[in-house]
């Protein structure tokens, strides 16, 4: 004999074309295209659900859903607005239904309601471009980076008296080849071989096998030289060893025999080190060419 449980499943979110509609903090939000609706739940008089079909009644006039232009709006006998909406899945529209029940809530003895709420997005160009200067202004590195490599350096690609063509190709191409490069770097692991080579301690470990993300990896429990008991994921080896980063002790890695450690490298290299070099051959000859210039 099982357990019935009342409670509403939280999260549900209505989706129907350009119009969603989902519970969240007390109020229900209704998005239409780029505006957004938020009405508390002392907004709201009763919900329907009838199979495919949600019918939400409230307390004021339809203004307040209709400015998210989400669904037709009619009066009832007592006054108030209701706003429907279709939806293949009755299942969903079914939980969306309770979690607006469980929202509806009296004004309160002062009979002051929460105001209606509208939001209402930026074009997409106008989002594009906020965001990029958030991250150029405030977000990783690279992207001012980045943006100094198209601001400056293809202005010289293409005006510098050595070959526009392949200045643009160049200019072009180089970004992808350093990427690939990078990441045959980060697949052999030789940044952190080089970092483990310099400063790295090794001592003994004790692996175990846990469950992570549906596959059996192996977890190493270790002791630094200052005492603290760490563990972090670690491919095993022959031996029960593993060198850890002083400075930063969840960063470990295992001794590895040559042979499978260059067989895997090779591997890497034809993958994505083979076309990182050739994508970084025009930047090569162009360069070239530019500095021969002279002579």
């Amino acid at each position: 004999m099982g357990e019935s449980n009342t409670a509403p499943a939280p999260g549900v979110v209505l989706a129907r074309g350009r119009t969603r509609a989902w519970v969240e903090q007390g109020a229900l939000h209704w998005t239409r295209g780029r505006r957004t609706v938020v009405v508390p739940g002392t907004r709201i008089r009763r919900v329907e659900a009838a199979g495919t079909s949600l019918t939400v009644h409230l307390v004021e006039d339809a203004r307040d859903l209709q400015d998210a232009r989400a669904a037709p709006a009619s009066r009832d006998a007592r006054g108030s607005s209701a706003v429907r909406v279709r939806h293949r899945n009755a299942d969903i529209v079914t939980a969306l239904a309770s979690e607006i029940e469980a929202i509806i809530g009296d004004a309160g003895p002062s009979g002051n309601r929460q105001p209606v709420q509208r939001h209402s997005r930026r074009i997409w160009p106008l989002r594009l471009a906020a965001g990029l200067r958030d991250r150029v202004l405030h977000g990783n590195h690279w992207w001012r980076r980045g943006l100094s490599y198209a601001v400056v350096g293809l202005p010289l690609a293409v005006a510098l008296p050595v070959d526009p063509v392949g200045g643009f190709f160049a200019w072009l191409l180089l970004p992808a080849g350093f990427a690939l490069l990078w990441l045959w770097v980060w697949m052999t692991q030789l940044n952190t071989r080089w970092v483990m080579w310099r400063r790295g301690v090794t001592v003994r470990a004790r692996f175990e096998t846990v469950l992570r993300a549906e596959n059996y990896d192996p977890l190493a429990h270790f002791r630094t030289l200052d005492g603290r008991e760490v563990a972090a994921h670690c491919a095993r080896e022959e031996r029960d060893e593993i060198t850890y980063d002083p400075r930063d002790p969840s960063r470990v890695l295992a001794p590895a025999r040559v042979n499978s450690w260059l067989g895997y490298t090779l591997g890497a290299f034809f993958l994505t080190g083979c076309w990182g070099v050739l994508l970084c051959v025009p930047a090569v000859i162009w360069l070239t060419r530019l500095l021969t210039l002279p002579f």
